[in-house]
């Protein structure tokens, strides 16, 4: 039984070897072109990364502020907003499915659930003088 476990073992290891080997040699790309292609791909990549996270940082500082009336951070606050009952209550409920017509989905909790007009209107702020 020991001994079929380690002849299992040794032809999953050639095979693996005989695929890679193969593959290689039967690509149509030189040695120069695949190493083109795999810093491409790697560089893709990696500034998908960077967009999607400049992108996402940026899309919750608009939602911040618009719950809030002010960027974190910013030491210049004049003004906060006072979310209402109904600002809570609308960013409380998870929403990472479609709703709507949009199809487009909402991949945090912040959402695009606050209206545009509700930025002062509905609720309470507060004026912040020096």
């Amino acid at each position: 039984m020991k001994m079929l476990g380690w002849i299992l073992i040794t032809l999953a290891t050639i095979a693996v070897l005989v695929s890679c080997s193969l593959a290689r040699c039967c690509s149509p790309l030189t040695s120069p072109r695949h190493r083109y292609w795999t810093n491409h791909l790697y560089n893709e990549r990696e500034l998908f990364e960077q967009a999607a996270a400049q992108h996402s940082r940026f899309l919750i500082v608009q939602r911040i502020k618009k719950l809030f009336g002010f960027i974190p951070g910013n030491e210049g606050v004049q003004h906060i907003r006072i979310p209402s009952c109904h600002d809570w209550r609308d960013i409380s409920v998870p929403s990472f499915l479609c709703m709507g017509n949009d199809m487009q989905g909402h991949y945090s909790f912040l959402g695009d659930r606050l209206d545009e007009d509700n930025e002062e209107s509905k609720s309470g702020s507060i004026e912040l003088k020096p």
